[in-house]
């Protein structure tokens, strides 16, 4: 187990809100830091604490939220673009399971040589306490993402495991925002954090295993459409 601590303070129309955690981590991560070496992609992605728990408070004006072992993330993307689409899931806490189980996934097209890749894919699935990564370079012809707002369905394999899932939620249960790209033109990005989450696993072999979790996933959509129907929130990016 691995502890931190971080404290932020950004600025809103309404006033200042205050965040302050303590969280702890196994530090089994999802993404790749070799790849922030390497020419491509150029867009990175990393989650140095995919299964993180939280405590501490929020503050929002004179409003304050405790915070007691909330299950989260922590996780970042950079690099000298953005994918042209991408897709970001995360959820933990499926019914009947261990706390410590979680499902990390990002994928995306990129743009190489003036032409959209197929998707690609990383994606980390911890269960029983064993470590599943799926994904990857070497499976792309076997990766399938079908995305739109409000939700997605996917199938990604690896070694010796093969998942089918999908992610959705209320439009109204959305935000979404302009998020620059450091090449342009900018992207909308869509998010979700109280969506539900269904996966069938297969691993070894073995009959598939389902896994659920309701109002408490992750779901994020970037793209270059803007007629996703989501209402944009009104700052500027970049």
């Amino acid at each position: 187990m691995q502890l931190s601590r971080f404290e932020m303070q950004p600025r809103t129309h309404d006033g200042a809100l205050r965040y302050t955690k303590v969280f702890g981590d196994r530090l089994e991560l999802t993404g790749g830091v070799e790849s922030s070496r390497s020419k491509l992609p150029k867009t990175k992605f990393l989650s140095p604490y995919p299964d993180a728990v939280f405590n501490g408070r929020l503050e929002v004006g004179e409003d304050r939220i405790d915070v007691e072992g909330w299950r989260g993330m922590i996780g970042h993307n950079w690099g000298a673009e953005h994918a042209e689409r991408w897709v970001w899931i995360q959820g933990s806490g499926f019914e009947g399971r261990s706390p410590e189980d979680y499902f990390d996934m990002a994928v995306g097209r990129i743009r190489v040589a003036g032409r959209t890749t197929p998707w690609v894919g990383n994606a980390m699935l911890m269960l029983d306490g064993r470590a599943h990564r799926l994904g990857g370079f070497g499976h792309v012809p076997s990766t399938e993402v079908s995305e739109r707002p409000t939700g997605a369905s996917f199938e990604l394999k690896g070694k010796d495991v093969k998942m089918t899932g999908s992610v959705t939620a209320a439009a109204k249960d959305f935000v979404a925002w302009i998020y620059a790209d450091p090449v342009g033109p900018e992207h909308n990005t869509l998010n979700c954090s109280i969506s539900d989450l269904e996966l069938e696993v297969e691993l070894d072999g073995r009959p598939a295993q389902r896994l659920r979790v309701n109002g408490a996933a992750a779901y994020e959509f970037g793209t270059r459409d803007t007629d996703h129907g989501i209402p944009l929130q009104p700052y500027p990016d970049g």
